[in-house]
């Protein structure tokens, strides 16, 4: 399997054990320009990376790994494994599978109490309002992430959560649209999570072998226009524009918005 940057438009690069990494090089932005390759990958967790994994990410030189999982799902995924040189912040987003009960309740298989609380559209509901949630109630770690960024040893950085798909689609939709992506192209980037071959495989042999219990848990391993959707109306509304989201919600004033796209964008 070929570990260098992958020909693919789409930026992924393949991993053998970890799921969903990708550089988001190549996206356009509205003024014609594009992000620059090697500078930002989105990815699920670092945690179990074969030998030729880890010289890929060392030749991609990354010098910050950005967690955005909680300390439930570290201790359920695994720790990240780092790039030699690599820092590490941890910065916990809200996920939609987040409660501990959830992964007990799955792991007993108690299709009522699952019924209850993921059927009849609760499951999609409840993602959907943590995408929307997120924008508002994480922004102190959103903060940090960008500021990270823009710090000398910033870049090239990886920003990942368990499966790299909602929590990691949300920290890039808001970088992409920093750097002038238009959210068409930004949408198109999120929905590649759904390719089977980046489908997150929850840890649990449950699922499996219980087709009702799979058909239950599936709005977790998809993502959909729509969540994603509703982040960026957040975005645009919550504090009047999504300029004055980043100007009074972030405090990412437009000298380190500036920053930041001369750091991830093409001359």
């Amino acid at each position: 399997m070929g570990h260098q940057h992958a020909d693919a438009e789409d930026g992924t690069i393949a991993l053998e054990g970890i799921r969903n990494f990708r550089d988001i090089g190549g996206l356009p932005t509205a003024d014609g320009r594009r992000i620059r390759p090697g500078r930002y990958f989105r990815s699920g967790h670092l945690a179990k990376p074969t030998e030729a994994d880890r010289e890929a990410l060392a030749a991609l030189g990354i010098r910050l790994v950005v967690d955005l999982r909680s300390p439930a799902d570290i201790e359920l995924d695994g720790a990240d494994v780092l790039p030699d040189g690599a820092r590490w912040i941890n910065l916990p987003m809200s996920d939609p599978a987040r409660t501990s009960d959830f992964w007990s309740d799955i792991k007993a298989g108690d299709m009522a109490v699952l019924r209850e609380r993921l059927g009849d559209g609760k499951a999609e509901k409840a993602i959907a309002h943590d995408y929307r949630d997120q924008v508002v109630s994480r922004r102190a770690n959103h903060v940090t992430l960008l500021n990270a960024l823009i710090e000398a040893d910033g870049l090239p950085v990886v920003v990942h959560c368990s499966a790299g798909k909602d929590r990691a689609g949300i920290a890039a939709a808001l970088v992409q649209r920093i750097a002038g992506v238009p959210d068409d192209a930004i949408l198109a980037n999120y929905l590649e999570s759904n390719d089977p071959e980046r489908r997150y495989a929850p840890s649990t042999d449950k699922l499996a072998a219980r087709p009702e219990l799979m058909a239950l848990f599936q709005p977790f391993l998809e993502v959909r226009e729509e969540y994603l959707v509703g982040s960026l109306e957040v975005m645009d509304t919550h504090w009047g524009s999504f300029e004055a989201y980043l100007a009074e919600g972030l405090e990412f004033d437009e000298d380190k918005q500036k920053r930041l796209r001369e750091l991830l964008l093409e001359d």
